[in-house]
């Protein structure tokens, strides 16, 4: 078994969830690992909000998501087997930092979407929570 690493995807930009997967991948290179992707709700495949949705929808919703994740991956990484797949429904860094707290990953990746001068100077308000409270290290990958 290889390094074992989280990599949460945002795949409701399609292009750049692909884009973004397969930059991690070529960084990682030959290297042996166990990679799992996780994605969270809201935004897939209809905003959510668990107050006025019904738990039955919300399983839906997330099954639907698991699906589309583990797709988006065979599809972007046809080399890659032996992959797991994660979904959640909440806020996106709370959602990281408990999976991450149950998995014990030696590695959390964080694909960037930076566009703009002033954003890679900053990072974003997730990225930053995750770096701030994970128990391992955390790689952006812009």
């Amino acid at each position: 078994m290889g390094l074992k690493i989280l990599l949460p995807v945002d795949i409701q930009d399609r292009d750049a969830a692909v884009a973004g997967l397969i930059k991690v991948m070529k960084y990682l290179g030959e290297q042996e690992v166990c990679m799992h992707f996780m994605s969270i709700l809201p935004g897939k495949p209809v905003p959510l909000l668990s107050s006025y949705a019904s738990k039955e929808e919300v399983q839906s919703a997330l099954s639907v998501l698991k699906d589309d994740l583990t797709l988006l991956v065979k599809q972007a990484l046809p080399q890659l087997t032996g992959f797991t797949v994660q979904t959640a429904e909440g806020v996106v860094h709370k959602e990281i930092l408990k999976y991450s707290r149950k998995l014990q990953p030696q590695l959390i990746m964080l694909p960037s979407h930076s566009h703009s001068k002033l954003e890679n100077i900053l990072i974003g308000s997730v990225t930053s929570k995750v770096v701030e409270q994970a128990n391992c290290s955390v790689l952006v990958i812009r």
